[in-house]
Parts: C-alpha cells; sequence; structure tokens
C-alpha cells in the first residue's frame, strides 16, 4: 500500500513521541523532529489567536489613557503621544503583518517584541513623571507580563526571557524615580518579581499540557493510519493474485460491472483483451512449477509496466490466463496495446525449449471492443475476446486477433 510523505513521516516518529510521553520534556522541547512538526502544526492556530490578542491588547492598552490623566497630570500628554503615536500603531502595523505568509515564521518574536515595547512604555512614562502618584502605576507592567504569559501564552522560553528584561528594564528605571521611596521601590520591585514568577509558572504548565496533548493526538492519528493501512491492505489481499500481484478474478468482475455501467451511461467503447501464455503445460512439466511460476510473475510484470491508466484493470484470470480491462479504448488502440504487450513477453526471451511456437515465452491475446447498450449482457465482452483468443491459438499463437466485427453472441441481450 502507498503511503504519502506525511504519513510515512508520522509513523517514523511513533517511537519518539512515545518516549516524550514516558521520560516527559521538563525543558519544553521534544526532539527536532517532532518539535518541527509541533511549530507547523499549531502556527496556524498560534496566529489567529495572536491576531485576537492583538485586538484586545490595544483596547485595554489604550483605556489607560483615562489613568494617565489621573493618575499622572504631569506627563499625560507624553503618555498619550506614546500610547496613541507609538505604541499603538506599532500594534496595528503587527497586527497586519501577522497575517502576511511571508511573517508566518516569525510569530512568536512579533509577539514578543509586542509585549515588551507595551512594558517598556509604561515604564519610560514612570521615568517621566514627578507625581506621587508614580508609585502605584508598576501595576500596569503587572498586568503587561501577565497578559503576555497567560492570555497570549507565549511559548515558555520567549515569555520567560521577555518577562526578565521587562523586570531588568524596571529595576533600572524605578531606581531614578525620585517621587518613590526606597521601601517603596523594594516593594513594587518584589511584587513584580513574584508576578512574573507566578504567571511564568501557569505559562510553563498550559504549554506543557499542550504539548502532551499534542503527543496523544499524534499517537491517535497514528493509530486511525495503522487501522486505514489495515482496513486497505486486507482489502488489497482480497482484490488481489497472491502469486502475480495483479487483480484476481472477483476484482475483475467487480471492475468489469463499474466500468460497463460508465460505458452505458456515457456511450463510450469499452475494450478487452483476453491473453493466454503458449504451450505453457508444456513448460511447467518440463521446468517445473517454481520455474513456472516465476514465468507468470514476469509476464504479469510486462503487462503491470504497459498499462499505466488508473481505470484500466489487470488481472489474472485463471491459471496461465490474462485479461486487461480498458476503459473508453477503442478497437484500433487495443489491438495495438495488445502488441505491444506481446512483443515485450518475446523481448523477455524466457526459455521456452518444448514451445511449437519459439524458443521462447510467447503469448497469444484475443481482443474484443464494444460500446456497452442497455440490456446487453456484460459476458458478452470476455466472450467476444476468449473466441479471438481462440482463433489467435488456432492460427498458430504468439499473436494478436480482433473478434470478428465486435459479433455480439445470440445470448447476448438478456
Amino acid at each position: 500500500m502507498a503511503v504519502d510523505h506525511y504519513r510515512r513521516d508520522l509513523l517514523n516518529l511513533e517511537t519518539d513521541i512515545k518516549q516524550c510521553l514516558q521520560q516527559g520534556f521538563p525543558f519544553l522541547f521534544f526532539k527536532p523532529l517532532i518539535e518541527k512538526r509541533f511549530l507547523a502544526d499549531t502556527r496556524e492556530a498560534r496566529k489567529n489567536r495572536f491576531f485576537i490578542m492583538i485586538i484586545i491588547a490595544v483596547f485595554m492598552y489604550n483605556l489607560f489613557l483615562i489613568t494617565d490623566l489621573e493618575m499622572l497630570p504631569d506627563v499625560y500628554r507624553a503618555a498619550w503621544k506614546i500610547r496613541l503615536g507609538i505604541v499603538t500603531p506599532l500594534m496595528i502595523i503587527c497586527m497586519v503583518v501577522i497575517r502576511m505568509p511571508a511573517f508566518i515564521r516569525h510569530l512568536d518574536l512579533i509577539a514578543d517584541f509586542l509585549i515588551l515595547i507595551s512594558a517598556a512604555s509604561i515604564i519610560y512614562i514612570l521615568g517621566l513623571s514627578q507625581h506621587p502618584n508614580v508609585v502605584h502605576y508598576h501595576t500596569g507592567i503587572i498586568l503587561i507580563v501577565m497578559f503576555g504569559s497567560i492570555v497570549v501564552r507565549l511559548r515558555f522560553w520567549h515569555a520567560f526571557s521577555v518577562s526578565w528584561l521587562i523586570f531588568l528594564l524596571y529595576v533600572l528605571t524605578v531606581t531614578r524615580i525620585e517621587p518613590m521611596p526606597p521601601p517603596v521601590m523594594v516593594n513594587s520591585s518584589v511584587v513584580l518579581f513574584s508576578a512574573i514568577i507566578i504567571s511564568l509558572i501557569a505559562n510553563y504548565q498550559m504549554e506543557n499540557d499542550r504539548r502532551v496533548d499534542y503527543l496523544r493526538a499524534l499517537l491517535a492519528e497514528i493509530e486511525t493510519i495503522r487501522l486505514e493501512m489495515s482496513k486497505a491492505e486486507l482489502e488489497h489481499l482480497s482484490s488481489s493474485d497472491v502469486l502475480t500481484g495483479l487483480a484476481n478474478r472477483r476484482h475483475f468482475d467487480a471492475c468489469l460491472d463499474r466500468e460497463w455501467r460508465m460505458a452505458v451511461d456515457y456511450r463510450t467503447p469499452l475494450s478487452l483483451l483476453f491473453l493466454d501464455v503458449d504451450d505453457f503445460k508444456a513448460y511447467n512439466d518440463h521446468y517445473g512449477h517454481q520455474a513456472g511460476d516465476v514465468c507468470l510473475q514476469k509476464i504479469a510484470a510486462v503487462i503491470h509496466e504497459k498499462i499505466r491508466r488508473p481505470h484500466d484493470c489487470c488481472a489474472r484470470y485463471g491459471g496461465e490466463e490474462f485479461v486487461v480491462l480498458l476503459s473508453n479504448t477503442s478497437e484500433e488502440s487495443a489491438c495495438q496495446i495488445a502488441e505491444s504487450i506481446r512483443q515485450s513477453v518475446e523481448e523477455e526471451k524466457l526459455t521456452h525449449d518444448h514451445s511449437r511456437v519459439s524458443s521462447y515465452v510467447t503469448i497469444s491475446v484475443g481482443v474484443s471492443s464494444l460500446t456497452p447498450q442497455a440490456g446487453m449482457n456484460q459476458s458478452v465482452l470476455v466472450e467476444l475476446a476468449d473466441k479471438a483468443l481462440y482463433k489467435a491459438k488456432e492460427q498458430g499463437r504468439n499473436q494478436v486477433q480482433m473478434s470478428l466485427g465486435g459479433q455480439i453472441p445470440d445470448d447476448g441481450v438478456v
């Protein structure tokens, strides 16, 4: 059974996936191939989530324009310019950029940048103000940190880096804010530190759970693939000939029924090649059944090589007989295909010292072609090809014969 690249690659990862689930991944990284697949599979969902989160962030960030006026009256104009003139436009630009395919690989960095620039703008505003209310303004930074880690759900190591960089910027700035007494500086720093720890713990747990769910989903998908493969393999075994790998008689009958109905509906010609190995009994008796099986396999391979269209059917009809059903194929084209197969079998040069025709294995082919009509028996096509094959045998074997004028037997109509 043919398996596409996606499924084959996934099946190859099964052992690594199970190891990840059993041993865990404390640093929130899978093995490289699984990590690459995880990021690719979750990228679209993260893009959609980030887009919505930016819209929310724009609203919440500018909601504090009101508090700028009330809490920091000495620098509110500068604060508004920063919010409305710098940060908000950047948010909107990023919101547009993440919808562009060229930037989808940089989603996490874009999200990191927005969280960092939002927090940095608040820290900068704090540094500008000399108003006593500035001691309460660090709460905005806490909200931004928690928003990035818990709501936006930055990937853990991104959240870790961004959060501590924000903390470093705050600590460096807060020491220069004159209205903030040292005890308040220490307290606000400890509060921010604690908020970062809490938000990172929550972020870690969420990403860990998300990764576990992803691995379990992959295993469920692998199980589904295996079930589908088993089902397809059973169907293939039930419809194929074990020796040659071609379709069996049962599958051929089903194909004939399907293609016959299609030909009736669309009024298209249907052709059949009936092939028989010349003097095959003598071949078996002289070279043995094992050699006979190899001979049939090589002839089947030639037939399979020549018949490439997906709706055509190559089958072992029984013993040393093969059939090829050709949909929407004219009499002339069917004869050309039959002759091509006959020549290719002869060119295989399979030694046959007991053949009445040649020193090599040869085949005889009977060809029938007709345009099926409603009420006509499907067996007509096979009977005509069988009679053409008999004629090929009568006239010396190792040749192609066409049924005479597509004459329909007396019992051709039901």
